[in-house]
């Protein structure tokens, strides 16, 4: 009985944990918008959601001769933005690929990586911008770069921006039952639409959300699913 409780207290924790985390997710998305060819092979319902952040990808580059003291300044140069966005509200620094991860004060878990040339290291984050609903979309952007543009840099470190701003949303999943509140209302008009005695099924509910760029802010949220009519005679 004993081994039984440990068990289920411990699955309980792991549980708890899980959830934690997937609470915590914040995926990026970067590059261009939808184009036609994806938004063809969209489902028919889907939900339009302003991004939680404006993200800018940016590359730390450092060229001092010895490779400590590259690190060093390259870690000294992401502590000071860290330092210096905790004044700013709003702005945040993340790193990793799909899935981002806040910058730590002590800022040692950033990679680093050799650049383009010899006895070069670089580190590459993201710079984010809280993006609220009402907010002027070309105004945040401006004072997105203009924080990186101040930052402070140590040594021979140099930034470089990618070209284009990227779209944050913190915990796609939290939009599961919105979208499937559209997906059944839109089945229920189907029906009315084609006939009452018609059967409507529908399959892929089960799927994880998806998404798409949509809009310089926007984002495309949506579950790939299908409907079937049957006895329609």
């Amino acid at each position: 009985m004993r081994s039984a409780r440990y068990l289920l207290a411990l699955l309980g924790g792991v549980l708890t944990a899980t959830a934690a985390f997937a609470q915590m997710d914040e995926v990026v998305v970067t590059g261009s918008r939808i184009s036609g060819e994806e938004y063809s092979g969209m489902p028919a319902v889907v939900l339009v959601h302003r991004a939680d952040f404006l993200v800018q990808r940016i590359h730390l580059v450092n060229d001092t001769r010895a490779e400590t003291a590259r690190s060093t300044e390259l870690h000294q140069t992401i502590r000071d933005m860290v330092s210096d966005a905790t004044k700013r509200p709003g702005i945040a620094l993340s790193y990793g690929d799909e899935f981002l991860i806040p910058v730590t004060a002590n800022a040692t878990e950033i990679p680093l990586v050799g650049g383009k040339r010899a006895d070069t290291s670089s580190a590459s984050l993201y710079v984010k911008m809280a993006l609220g609903e009402k907010d002027n979309v070309p105004a945040a952007i401006a004072s997105l770069r203009a924080f990186i543009k101040k930052a402070r840099v140590t040594g021979r470190t140099e930034i470089e921006f990618d070209d284009d701003v990227g779209l944050s949303l913190v915990t796609p999943e939290k939009y599961r039952y919105d979208i499937i509140a559209k997906i059944t209302e839109d089945a229920k008009k189907l029906r009315s639409a084609v006939g009452p005695q018609c059967k409507v099924q529908v399959s892929g509910l089960s799927n994880r959300v998806s998404w798409q760029r949509s809009d310089v802010s926007e984002l495309t949220l949506y579950i790939p699913y299908q409907i079937q009519l049957s006895d329609c005679q």
